[in-house]
């Protein structure tokens, strides 16, 4: 059971995010549940996710630029009359944690569901804890989601953006997908490094859109 001074703050400490990883142990063989690893840049141990939709979100939250650490399946709490593993607990850019639970959307319409996540919600408000539920409409834009998984194909593989500056001197701070990938070509320059600069955010372009000629990108000074 966790002691009180860990549910009021002890989660908030950063030995929670690293040296207490998994005090819930999930099995990678469940004959019930699929347990996947997401590689994670939010924290150096790999996210061990029970569903697709756990991984999807894990994947919106590694490319939320809000979300400083996140941590799936932490530790579970020990209400006396009942246990709960949270499915993740996320740290924001502001300081703020949350405990977060992740369910489809279509799960809250059962009452029981909606009951016993409303009892999770009381007993951790007492403790000062932020808990919110996160569902698949998160997700459900497949085209932002196919999006994240192609430039998380390509983020973790480096590559030399000394390129970057030249572009910047031939195109400006705007372009086109189409123009910046044909030069890329012309100079001979794995245009998968495209890909790695927008995934780590050194060029900008809306996500929500397809990968085209006519996509605007803006790139970092």
């Amino acid at each position: 059971m966790l002691e009180k001074n860990h549910l009021r703050d002890g989660y908030l400490n950063e030995n929670h995010f690293i040296d207490n990883y998994l005090i819930h142990r999930i099995y990678r063989y469940d004959k019930v549940k699929a347990i996947t690893s997401f590689p994670s840049i939010k924290h150096p141990k790999a996210q061990l996710c029970e569903s697709t939709l756990e991984a999807e979100v894990c994947l919106v939250k590694d490319f939320d630029p809000r979300v400083v650490k996140r941590l799936t399946q932490p530790f579970t709490i020990d209400f006396g009359d009942f246990r709960y593993t949270p499915d993740a607990i996320t740290r924001e850019s502001d300081g703020k944690e949350y405990i977060e639970e992740v369910k489809p959307a279509s799960e809250l319409e059962k009452p029981q569901v909606i009951k016993r996540l409303r009892e999770v919600e009381c007993r951790l408000f007492r403790k000062g804890i932020n808990f919110r539920v996160v569902t698949d409409e998160l997700t459900s834009n497949r085209l932002y989601i196919a999006n994240l998984w192609q430039l998380y194909r390509h983020r973790s593989y480096p590559h030399d953006l000394t390129w970057l500056s030249e572009a910047r001197a031939v195109f400006g701070s705007n372009c086109q997908f189409g123009e910046l990938f044909r030069w890329i070509g012309e100079q001979r320059i794995n245009i998968a490094s495209l890909y790695y600069a927008i995934a780590h955010r050194e060029v900008l372009c809306d996500l929500q859109t397809p990968f085209n000629d006519h996509m605007e990108l803006i790139l970092n000074a």
